[in-house]
């Protein structure tokens, strides 16, 4: 797996673990108790990574957090804090992989119309033999931010969902030249579901909150400034 050296710019865990043990989940959406701290979490991981090698990664996405079945779909309803109805967001898992930087990559093309807002994005996800699953290329489609592989132009993978979530542990989720940091951080967690909040540093200082549920994967997305949540469809 990559090599043991921790990069600055990464949310230091060590610091939201302090953070957690004086209370800092009473912000949150309260999903549960956290997991025992003995879990590895992050420890050991270069964050981002700028040449992920081959030889450390596996095929196909199966991290019990973020399972990714290729042909697979899912539809979430998206509603204001209200509870009006406000549109939807569909994720479909491509069935071949893709090759970036010689990694067999898994692609997710997910759309969205939201209060008459639509937007097509691609997100290209490689799983590491640890079971850590990385960002390493995506094309952002309507937003307008253009596409980026891992290797190229200075972009770099970043991390999506570790093997083992960790209270408190952060990481960036992409650096890329051109393209506000985007860095996610564990806020809350369970032995069934895990609690996201990610950051992305643009102009908006966009917000959005995620929920992960063991052996399902995604079941909700909150954008906290914009107001309002999708919820997995089952």
């Amino acid at each position: 797996m990559p090599r043991v050296v921790r990069r600055p710019r990464a949310v230091v865990a060590a610091l939201g673990l302090a953070l957690a043990a004086t209370g800092a989940l009473s912000g949150c959406a309260g999903i549960g108790q956290p997991a025992p701290y003995d879990s590895p979490g992050i420890n050991g991981l270069v964050i981002p990574t700028p040449s992920p090698a081959p030889s450390d990664f596996v095929a196909g996405v199966d991290n019990p957090w973020f399972p990714l079945e290729p042909g697979s779909a899912a539809r979430f309803d998206v509603t204001e804090d209200d509870g009006a109805d406000l549109g939807w967001i569909e994720m479909a898992v491509i069935d071949r992989p893709t090759d970036i930087a010689g990694l067999a990559a898994t692609g997710v093309t997910t759309a969205s119309d939201i209060d008459g807002a639509k937007d097509i994005t691609t997100r290209y996800y490689a799983q590491d033999a640890a079971g850590n699953v990385w960002v390493v290329g995506a094309d952002e489609g309507a937003r307008g931010q253009g596409s980026w592989r891992a290797g190229e132009g200075g972009a770099q993978a970043g991390l999506a969902v570790p093997a083992h979530p960790r209270l408190g542990d952060g990481w960036l989720t992409r650096l890329v030249p051109g393209l506000p940091e985007e860095s996610t951080r564990v806020e809350d967690q369970s032995r069934a579901m895990v609690q996201t909040r990610t950051q992305d540093e643009d102009e908006a200082g966009t917000t959005t909150r995620r929920v992960y549920e063991k052996g399902v994967g995604l079941v909700s997305v909150e954008d906290l400034d914009a107001g309002w949540t999708a919820v997995l469809d089952r």
